[in-house]
């Protein structure tokens, strides 16, 4: 069992390949969202933080679309825009404010979008109380 002292922060500079370094599990349990998408922008990883930090219950997402299906609110200039401009130059690195959620349309979050290290990349949320 990895104790709590050894998980990653979400502002740790390599927080993907921390994170990738994880077993699943241990994912699951951060204090913060995870989701993982592939190339093609469909979701391989959702954590259960997420889940139950976002409100958005025990829907089946895995496979889905992220931005047409599981988050069309973030199908903007403003989130998805930010992500194909950072794709397009290279390596994904990227961490600004959004507002809204699944729950709380004014709840503001902090992103962290990094790319993984076997292709598509890691979104990270953390909640701001």
């Amino acid at each position: 069992m990895i104790d709590a002292s050894e998980l990653p922060d979400f502002d740790e500079p390599r927080l993907a390949l921390a994170v990738e370094a994880l077993p699943s599990e241990v994912v699951d349990t951060l204090p913060f969202g995870a989701i993982r998408l592939n190339d093609d922008g469909q979701v391989v990883f959702y954590s259960e933080t997420e889940r139950r930090q976002s409100g958005s219950g025990n829907h089946a997402w895995l496979g889905l679309d992220f931005f047409s299906k599981v988050a069309p609110c973030m199908d903007n200039p403003e989130f998805r825009g930010r992500v194909e401009q950072a794709r397009r130059t290279g390596r994904l690195n990227l961490e600004f404010s959004h507002v809204g959620d699944f729950e709380d349309r004014d709840r503001e979050l902090t992103i962290r979008i990094q790319s993984a290290s076997t292709g598509g990349y890691w979104i990270f949320l953390r909640r701001e109380s």
